[in-house]
């Protein structure tokens, strides 16, 4: 395993990633992507990598470890305390489709001049996912990536605002439970209703109150009010 030096990417080039990959799959399956976006059969059927479950604590020796992906031999594995877990398996999948779409390239561009990957299968996997707070730059791309992949940002949108009628919502208080780490039990509520009238089965309720927060469709009742002033 190595560590990899990436640039730096604004969102919307993030953006840009996501919006061609659910593209070509879309094309690739003869549909348009929608909610629940598979990402097991971007996995297998688009990518044609290998998806499998594995021990991978005991594996990488890593207590903390979610996933892992093999760029040579094609492999990507999640770890099997995730099982039964729907929203952190699909979340750890597409996470590590984040590295295989906005990395995989920068280490082929490297292996054009340098050895960089060893040709056992068995060899340690080029990217790990593992569940820490202060994360890499690689890995706190991967993470936009997986969001933006299990939660397109036209969906959400159009789901939570038919939800709040046409615009979104403001709370008082919403900003002083962010900055206590704490998410907001009316937005918890909201973010559940978004995913079932969406139909974003495999998000966690937790990874939808994020992606409302950062599409800017809850916010606090005071700033809300501040802008229309």
């Amino acid at each position: 395993m190595r560590q990899i030096k990436v640039p730096f990417l604004r969102s919307s080039e993030i953006d840009h990633a996501v919006a061609d990959l659910l593209r070509r799959y879309g094309t690739w399956r003869n549909e348009p992507a929608k909610p629940p976006i598979d990402v097991d059969e971007i996995v297998e059927g688009y990518l044609g990598l290998v998806l499998e479950i594995a021990d991978l604590k005991s594996l990488l020796g890593m207590p903390d470890v979610l996933g892992a992906t093999w760029f040579e031999t094609r492999r990507v594995c999640v770890d099997q305390s995730l099982e039964g877990k729907e929203g952190r398996f699909a979340f750890t999948v597409a996470h590590e489709i984040g590295h295989w779409q906005l990395h995989r390239p920068l280490l082929e561009m490297e292996k054009m001049t340098l050895s960089l990957f060893p040709a056992a299968a068995d060899a340690a996997p080029t990217m790990v996912c593992r569940a820490r707070e202060n994360k890499a730059p690689a890995e706190w791309q991967a993470d936009q990536f997986a969001a933006r992949l299990l939660m397109p940002a036209m969906a959400v949108r159009s789901t939570a605002l038919d939800i709040c009628g046409g615009r979104p919502a403001a709370w008082d208080g919403l900003d002083i439970s962010r900055k206590a780490g704490i998410l907001d039990q009316r937005l918890r509520h909201l973010a559940d209703e978004v995913v079932v009238k969406g139909n974003f089965v495999n998000v966690s309720n937790e990874a939808m109150c994020y992606r409302l927060l950062d599409l800017h469709l809850v916010e606090d009742a005071a700033a809300a009010q501040m802008r229309a002033l």
